[in-house]
């Protein structure tokens, strides 16, 4: 029977994990402080071990260290309440197995257990290598979208992968990759931002791959691209999406062969730098349409993350807005140090179209305004006439589809309608909608059940089975 160690200084959540996992027929054994964890691994490997990150005396990141010493196979789970991208990616670059934020759901813990130990069973689960410890970040994250987030991050800082990172704008994607950057082998190296939206085309080339004297007009002598300029570091190319199709021909080549010239020159060059590129664009759709490649989108797709809207992680705000009044304290030379709580609850109602972009400026202005100490709902300027344009145009669909859902409803579910006596009106319902969008998805990309099945997020078999059914 697996046995299973839980180290917390908190004896009330020791008994529940231990209570809980008893009845899944789990052994279980318990220790309050890092000390006396390691005595029982010394005494006994134990077939995982949920460790708490916030004990006295020795913390959960030096128990985890000790524990890999001892036995680097054990599959520990860090378990916090302060959970932060620097802690997250430093326990999993240190062998953690996984990492969550507390408080804990008890489901979450029985099926994460089961995964581990079912893992374990079918083969011997390799752990992260260790590294040297962190450096600090500034990007600040609670939900558990972003944690997840923490722990890609901390594996690819362990490799040279070439990661894209996609989101809207302003959520934090260059920060992402400066994380990555600046907590691997290469934070020595530089680390070169290129905007490819900012650069005019004829220049963007240049700008890339540099070029040698008098390859063109007014090139009086030779200059060195950021793929050059990047050496052993990182070059981050950010809106990759707006690459022009020669130059995504020209890119491909260096994913692959790893070696360019520059403009104008003959001598291959070798490519040291590590590749991250971002995208606000949906690539798939892009594919579909001619206006990127498909070879090159599954080269930089090789790791992929995908950094969710602020709107879709509330967990967040509270966090960033006293993230961002520091800084914004330092910046004004102000002294701000609490929020009313009219003025959060506007902040976490509000959908941050401009993301955390937007919920940086807001609360700059904010503390510009301020009168006192403390923020209040005056002072907290949302919106912005462009920024609501775009919230509305995003919701009105949405309002859309609400208002005919609901007509649709009250049709079906009157009593004359007998002939959805035999169906759930769920059904009824769903089925119809997706006729529609299935209809329309095939009617906007002429017919072409490809781009129809990439428009709608489908597999093309999936696409068409629902096309044979609406047409029965």
């Amino acid at each position: 029977m697996p046995e299973i160690l839980i180290v917390d200084d908190e004896h009330a959540i020791c008994q529940v994990f231990s209570d809980l996992l008893q009845q899944q027929g789990y052994t279980t054994k318990t220790a309050a402080n890092g000390e006396d964890a390691i005595v029982l691994v010394e005494q006994n490997r134990p077939d995982l071990i949920l460790l708490d990150y916030q004990m006295p005396g020795m913390t959960g990141l030096e128990t985890l260290q000790a524990i890999k010493q001892i036995d680097k196979n054990i599959p520990v789970v860090i378990m916090t309440a302060y959970g932060t991208m620097e802690t997250t990616m430093t326990a999993m670059r240190l062998g953690a197995h996984d990492f969550l934020s507390k408080p804990v759901e008890l489901n979450q813990i029985r099926s994460l257990v089961k995964r581990i130990l079912d893992e374990a069973s079918a083969k011997k689960i390799q752990p992260v290598s260790q590294s040297p410890q962190l450096n600090s970040s500034t990007i600040v994250a609670n939900s558990a979208a972003m944690q997840e987030i923490f722990k890609m991050m901390g594996l690819l800082t362990t490799n040279d992968l070439t990661v894209l990172i996609t989101g809207e704008s302003g959520v934090g994607k260059e920060l992402v990759a400066r994380g990555i950057h600046f907590n691997s082998e290469r934070k020595n190296e530089p680390f070169v931002a290129v905007n490819c939206a900012a650069i005019p085309e004829n220049l963007l080339e240049s700008e890339l791959f540099g070029h040698e004297k008098g390859a063109f007009t007014n090139a009086e002598k030779q200059k060195a691209g950021r793929f050059e300029v990047a050496a052993a570091g990182t070059i981050f190319l950010d809106e990759i999406g707006e690459l022009p199709p020669v130059l995504q021909s020209k890119l491909l080549r260096v994913l692959q062969e790893r070696k360019f010239e520059r403009v104008g020159g003959t001598r291959e060059l070798k490519l040291n730098a590590r590749i991250i590129a971002a995208t606000n664009r949906d690539l798939s759709q892009e594919m579909a349409q001619g206006k990127f490649r498909e070879d090159l989108y599954y080269r930089l797709e090789m790791i992929k993350l995908n950094i969710p809207p602020l709107r879709e992680r509330k967990d967040d705000i509270e966090a960033l807005v006293y993230h961002f009044i520091k800084i914004a304290n330092k910046d004004l030379s102000r002294e701000v140090h609490a929020v009313e709580p009219e003025a959060m609850r506007k902040m976490l109602n509000y959908p941050w179209p401009g993301n955390i972009r937007e919920l940086e400026h807001a609360i700059k202005r904010a503390v510009l305004l301020a009168q006192t100490n403390t923020l209040s709902d005056n002072n907290i300027e949302l919106g912005s006439s462009e920024a609501q344009q775009n919230a509305n145009a995003q919701s009105q669909p949405f309002d859309s589809l609400k208002a005919a859902t609901k007509s649709v409803l009250e049709v079906l579910s009157a009593e004359k309608n007998t002939q959805f006596v035999d169906k759930s009106l769920f059904h009824t319902v769903v089925s119809l909608v997706e006729k529609t969008l299935v209809e329309e998805a095939l009617i906007q990309t002429g017919q072409n059940q490809v781009a129809a099945a990439k428009l709608l997020g489908l597999h093309r078999t999936t696409l068409r089975n629902k096309i044979a059914e609406n047409n029965e």
